[in-house]
């Protein structure tokens, strides 16, 4: 089996979590089953992984890696929605 490059590429966006600016960096990958997944640090955080969750029918954080603290709901859902908006793109 022949070993595949992906090409890779970070995206850095901002959201507004009360009143703060958060910074996002997220970098898609694709799993061993094509699935797109992001990794995703928040402000210089540790890497949470975000990939498509049918329970919450959105992209949202699946592994939080080596990150230590949750993430709060509202900006895993404002940063699944951004990561969407951007594949749909």
């Amino acid at each position: 089996m022949k070993n595949r490059k992906v090409k890779t590429s970070t995206q850095t966006f901002d959201i507004v979590f009360e009143g703060q600016p958060v910074t996002v960096n997220a970098t898609m990958y694709e799993t061993h089953n094509t699935e797109a997944r992001y990794r995703v640090s928040i402000n210089g955080s540790p890497v949470y992984i975000f990939g498509w969750d049918s329970q919450k029918n959105r992209l949202a954080a699946i592994d939080s890696g080596n990150a230590v603290m949750a993430m709060p709901p509202l900006v895993e859902a404002a940063i699944g929605q951004e990561l969407y908006n951007k594949m749909a793109a």
